[in-house]
């Protein structure tokens, strides 16, 4: 599964021991840590990496 830190968490992996950056990252979908952290709100599952979105470019006007 795909998780985030939910917002205003650092969320730390218990086996890199890093922080899991805001883009999210894929962990197991079975792994008991991961589940109790969405369960305590610590960590949101998302569908998956979500693309970013590039700066709105600038429109000149004449």
């Amino acid at each position: 599964m795909f998780i985030k830190p939910a917002p205003g968490i650092m969320l730390r992996d218990p086996e890199t021991r890093q922080f899991v950056p805001e883009t999210g990252q894929e962990v197991g979908d079975f792994d008991l840590y991961w589940i109790r952290r969405i369960n305590d709100g610590d960590a949101i599952k998302v569908s998956g990496p979500q693309p970013e979105t590039p700066p709105a470019k600038a429109v000149k006007s004449a």
